[in-house]
């Protein structure tokens, strides 16, 4: 299991579960398939803390384009901190709930130069699991999927955050139930994802969920993990979309 994202979330160790092995089979034909490539993401925790608030419920093309006119507007923390909220909403109105984001932005920016003093990348660093992801929760729009995915791409700690792809993949494995919320998920595949592993996973279910693995007409066809997931060996054998519910 990823141990460090279940002791970050309370949960008690588990016995050893077939899912972790499965998860690691997928993790292994994934990466055959589509590497693992970058998704935008950030080495320096501090951009990618913007980045990843940018993402939430907004297209991947648009999130890009509205995070590089943020920096490109705002090029400091000291330039966020002071803006005026109609600027930055401006930035960013593109990505959709640009009014509630450009107040958290400026929050955001004017909390990291406080926490952080000149280097406030360099502070995030030197945090131990606990006290990053304990800070990282502090901070306005930012939630444990989110908290993970600044740990995971930015501080190199092996958690695993769960988003809309990695949900829907997982469901239809059979790995955790349809319906869970989005805190009830990342619960449940905390205990499941391989230790050491979470980086590529996540990135390759990710990919798989944009590629192949889609909301609607998923390519079942062409899936190489299809023998290891319910739904698509379903829909393989019926030869039609079965439900989800």
């Amino acid at each position: 299991m990823s141990r460090l994202t279940a002791e970050l979330l309370g949960l008690r160790v588990r016995s050893r579960s077939p899912w972790r092995e499965r998860f690691a089979v997928v993790s292994d034909r994934l990466v055959a398939e589509y590497g693992v490539p970058t998704l935008g993401n950030f080495r320096n925790p501090v951009k990618e803390i913007f980045y990843i608030l940018l993402s939430a419920k907004t297209a991947d093309a648009q999130y890009r384009v509205t995070h590089r006119r943020l920096l490109e507007k705002f090029p400091t923390l000291a330039d966020l901190a002071k803006a005026r909220v109609p600027s930055v909403k401006k930035c960013i109105e593109s990505g959709g709930l640009a009014a509630t984001r450009a107040k958290q932005i400026i929050r955001l920016a004017k909390i990291l130069r406080g926490a952080g003093g000149k280097n406030p990348a360099k502070y995030l660093r030197s945090l131990d699991d606990r006290a990053a992801f304990e800070f990282l929760l502090s901070l306005p729009g930012v939630g444990p999927k989110s908290a993970f995915c600044v740990m995971m791409y930015s501080l190199d700690r092996d958690v695993f955050p769960m988003d809309a792809n990695v949900q829907r993949i997982a469901e239809r494995m059979g790995a955790i139930r349809y319906g869970l919320n989005h805190v009830e998920g990342q619960r449940e595949l905390a205990r499941l994802a391989p230790d050491g592993r979470s980086r590529e996973l996540h990135i390759v279910m990710v990919v798989h969920g944009r590629v192949t693995c889609l909301p609607r007409n998923p390519k079942c066809e062409r899936c190489p993990i299809v023998d290891l997931c319910a739904f698509g060996r379903k829909r393989m054998k019926s030869g039609k979309l079965p439900s989800e519910i």
